[in-house]
């Protein structure tokens, strides 16, 4: 493959000078390696200035078209199908472990706080002993996924806060 020079304003408005020795094209973007990068770069071809070199190597309109990004489920959703799986098991160490995501900081140090008040140990990832996930409105769905793989019940931070003051899930 030929080498393409080209001018490149980014999304910052900095104008600079780009050339790639290793190149591969879409319908909107141009993804290749210059001869100082290891990993390969992506540049939108509608913020490129003007062509120096190569601009005749490009198939333009017929490009393969550019990939479409997969749809991310709604982690609510998925969260809330989880829910309504049952009731959590009972650890082997008689203690819970439960993980809190798409909580602010400052929410989610109180209600680790509060699991730990109440005797649950805090976990940062997503084991196969995870009892508990409590979602917050950010919850990434890769996270309540692997907390389902795990066996973990799922709920939100209003049944965690009854969960803990009671006994009983709702």
């Amino acid at each position: 493959m030929s080498v393409i020079s080209f001018t490149y304003k980014d999304a910052k408005g900095e104008i600079s000078h780009r050339e790639l020795i290793q190149w591969k094209e879409t319908s909107l973007y141009l993804q290749g390696r210059s001869a100082v990068d290891t990993f390969p770069k992506t540049y939108r071809k509608d913020r490129i200035v003007a062509f120096i070199t190569g601009e005749d190597l490009l198939l333009n309109d017929a490009a393969p078209p550019a990939p479409k990004a997969p749809t991310r489920p709604n982690p609510a959703e998925v969260a809330a199908a989880a829910a309504a799986g049952g009731q959590p098991t009972t650890p082997v160490d008689g203690i819970h472990q439960i993980l809190f995501t798409g909580f602010a900081a400052a929410q989610r140090a109180e209600l680790e706080h509060q699991a730990e008040e109440s005797g649950m140990k805090v976990m940062k990832t997503a084991g196969k002993s995870l009892t508990f996930l409590c979602y917050g409105e950010n919850a990434g769905p890769s996270k309540v996924v692997k907390a389902q793989e795990a066996g973990a019940f799922i709920i939100d931070d209003e049944q965690f806060l009854q969960f803990i003051q009671t006994g009983e899930l709702p």
